[in-house]
C-alpha cells in the first residue's frame, strides 16, 4: 500500500497558500497605492484647515472657521462604524474604489461653493466618504501579504500618514502663490487659488481610487466569505505577479475550508451589531478595552496639542525678536495670557492674505519628515512592536515632565516636539489590530479605532485649548501621567512572534520532503 502524502493534492490552509504567493511587485505596488490612499486622507483632513484660513472672500467669523475645520472630524465619527460594516460584508477594495472617487467628486464640487454653508456642507459629505479608506486600507495589506512583511509594510504606511501635513503644506504654498481671479456668473463666485487648492489636496484621493481598481479584493476576505474559488484564484495573481510566471506554476489547488463559517441574513442594524459586539465579548473584550485606550491616548496627546505649535512658536520667535525670551513653554504662555484674548492689537486687526506663512510650512516639513523617518526605522523593529511602543510611551511621559523643568524656550519647544511623538506608535497599533482579531471583524475593529481616536482628538483639542492657557504646568504634568498609563497598558500587550530562523526552515524544508511525514496545522510531525 502506497502511504505517501499528496501534499500537491491535499487542501491548504489559507496562511499557508497566501506563503507559497510569496513576497513580490505586487505586494510592493499595493502597498504604495494604499499609502497613497492613506497620504491622500492626511492631506484633505489637515489641509481643508489651511483652505479655510486661505479663503478670505468668504468673510469667514472665527466661529464659522471653527465649524468648517471641526466638520471633518464629526463626518469621520458619524461614519466610520458603518464603513467598518461595509468592509467586512462587501468587501475591501469596494470599500475603497466607489467611497473614494466620490469623495473626489464633492471635492471638485465645493471648490465651486458660493456661501460657507455650502462649502461645509459639501465637505462633510467628502469627508464622510474619504473616511472609509481609513481601515480598509489597513486590512487589505494584511490581508493580501504574508506574515513576515505584513507588519513592516502597515509600519511603512504609517510613515506617509505623518507626513500628510507636510505634503499639504508643500501642495498649499505654490498653489496660494498663484495671481488669478475668474469671474464664474453662472455660480456667483470668483474661482481664486484657494479654490483651486481644494481641488489640488483632493488630486492623490482620485488617483489612489483609480489605482486601487486595477488590484484584487483581499484573498483572505473571499476565502471567509466561502468564495474559495475566487480566493484561489487571487492568489494565483499574485503569485504569477510576484514570481513573473504562470498560475499554472501556484501549487495550490485547494483551500481548506475549517475556518470557513455561513453568515446568516439578517437586517443592517443587527448585522452591524453583530459585527462589532464580539469585539466586546470574552475573549476579546480585555484586548478591545486595551487597545482603544491606548488609541485615544496616542490621538488625543499628538494631535491636540499639535494644533497650538504654530501659536507656541510664534510666541516664541516674538520673543526673541524682542529680546525677552525667557522661561519654559508655560511660563512664556503664563506672562502672557492676553495674546489669546480679543483685546491684543495683533489679533484684533487680523489680515487675511490669502497664503500661508512660510515658517510654518517649514516646520511642518521639517516636524513631520523627521516622525516619517523614525516610523521608517521603527517598521525594521516589527519583532519587537510591544517593546518599541512602550519606549515610545514613556518617552513621550517623559518628554512632557522635562518640559516644565528646562528654564529656557529652545528646549522646552524641543521637549514639546517629542512630547507628540506617540503618533510613532499609530502604525503598531494597526498592526496589533490585524493580528488579534479574525477576518471577519478587523474592518469593524479598525474602524471603531478610528472612531475612538478621532473623537479623542476632537474632544482633546477643546480641553487643551482651555486648559493649557490657564493651567500650563498642570495640565502637562497630568497629560504626562495619562501617557504613562497607557505605556502601563502597553506592557500588557501578546508578546511579539519571534522571527522564524534559517535553520528552522530548513529542518521544516526537510519534513515537508520527507515520504513518512507530513506537517499538522499544529506545526508538529505526524505520521501518514
Amino acid at each position: 500500500m502506497d502511504t505517501k502524502c499528496d501534499s500537491d493534492e491535499a487542501p491548504t490552509t489559507f496562511e499557508d497558500a497566501l506563503d507559497k504567493t510569496g513576497n513580490g511587485l505586487y505586494n510592493v505596488l499595493l502597498v504604495m497605492t494604499c499609502s497613497l490612499i492613506l497620504l491622500a486622507i492626511g492631506i484633505d483632513l489637515f489641509g481643508f484647515s489651511l483652505v479655510v484660513a486661505a479663503a478670505c472672500d468668504l468673510q469667514l467669523t472665527v466661529v464659522q472657521k471653527g465649524i468648517l475645520t471641526s466638520l471633518p472630524f464629526v463626518g469621520i465619527l458619524l461614519v466610520s462604524y458603518l464603513w467598518g460594516y461595509v468592509s467586512d460584508t462587501r468587501g475591501r477594495r469596494f470599500t475603497l474604489v466607489i467611497p473614494l472617487l466620490l469623495s473626489f467628486i464633492l471635492s471638485c464640487i465645493s471648490s465651486l461653493a458660493p456661501h460657507w454653508l455650502f462649502l461645509g456642507l459639501v465637505k462633510f459629505l467628502c469627508v464622510c466618504f474619504a473616511c472609509a479608506a481609513n481601515s480598509a486600507t489597513y486590512t487589505l495589506v494584511g490581508e493580501s501579504c504574508i506574515q513576515r512583511v505584513r507588519n513592516r509594510y502597515m509600519l511603512l504606511m504609517t510613515c506617509l500618514i505623518l507626513l500628510s501635513p507636510a505634503v499639504a503644506g508643500i501642495l498649499t504654498y505654490p498653489t496660494l502663490k498663484l495671481d488669478f481671479a475668474v469671474e464664474l456668473s453662472w455660480f456667483n463666485i470668483v474661482y481664486k487659488p484657494w479654490r483651486l487648492l481644494i481641488v489640488v489636496l483632493a488630486l492623490p484621493s482620485g488617483i489612489g481610487a483609480v489605482a486601487i481598481y486595477f488590484f484584487c479584493e483581499s484573498p483572505k476576505f473571499l476565502f471567509n466569505s466561502g468564495r474559495s474559488d475566487e480566493a484561489l484564484e487571487v492568489l494565483r495573481h499574485i503569485y504569477k505577479v510576484n514570481h513573473r510566471g504562470s498560475k499554472e506554476e501556484y501549487a495550490v489547488h485547494s483551500l481548506s475550508l475549517g475556518d470557513y463559517t455561513p453568515k446568516k441574513q439578517m437586517s443592517l442594524l443587527r448585522a452591524m451589531y453583530e459585527q462589532s459586539a464580539p469585539l466586546f465579548r470574552p475573549p476579546y473584550v480585555w484586548r478591545s478595552a486595551q487597545l482603544f485606550y491606548i488609541v485615544a491616548v496616542v490621538y488625543i496627546t499628538n494631535n491636540s496639542f499639535l494644533v497650538w505649535l504654530p501659536y507656541i512658536l510664534n510666541l516664541i520667535r516674538l520673543s526673541m525678536d524682542s529680546g525677552t525670551a525667557t522661561g519654559n513653554i508655560c511660563e512664556l504662555i503664563s506672562a502672557k495670557p492676553i495674546a489669546i484674548g480679543n483685546s491684543t492689537k495683533n489679533i484684533t486687526h487680523e489680515v487675511c492674505t490669502g497664503t500661508v506663512e512660510h515658517n510654518v510650512i517649514l516646520t511642518l516639513i521639517a516636524s513631520q519628515s523627521v516622525f516619517a523617518f523614525f516610523n521608517f526605522l521603527i517598521s525594521y523593529l516589527q519583532n519587537r512592536r510591544r517593546l518599541v511602543l512602550i519606549c515610545i510611551l514613556c518617552l513621550s511621559s517623559i518628554s512632557g515632565t522635562c518640559l516644565n523643568l528646562v528654564p529656557e524656550p529652545i528646549s522646552s519647544v524641543f521637549f514639546f516636539m517629542v512630547f507628540t511623538c506617540t503618533c510613532l506608535g499609530m502604525g503598531i497599533l494597526a498592526s496589533y489590530f490585524v493580528d488579534i482579531y479574525p477576518t471577519s471583524y478587523r474592518g469593524m475593529a479598525a474602524c471603531l479605532s478610528i472612531m475612538v481616536g478621532r473623537s479623542s482628538t476632537f474632544i482633546g483639542i477643546n480641553v487643551v485649548g482651555n486648559l493649557i492657557f490657564h493651567h500650563c504646568q498642570v495640565t502637562f504634568y497630568l497629560w504626562s501621567l495619562l501617557v504613562l498609563t497607557s505605556a502601563v497598558a502597553a506592557w500588557f500587550l501578546p508578546p511579539d512572534k519571534p522571527e522564524v530562523s534559517n535553520s528552522s526552515i530548513t529542518e521544516r524544508l526537510k519534513m515537508l520532503k520527507s515520504p513518512k511525514i507530513k506537517l499538522t496545522e499544529a506545526n508538529e510531525p505526524e505520521q501518514c
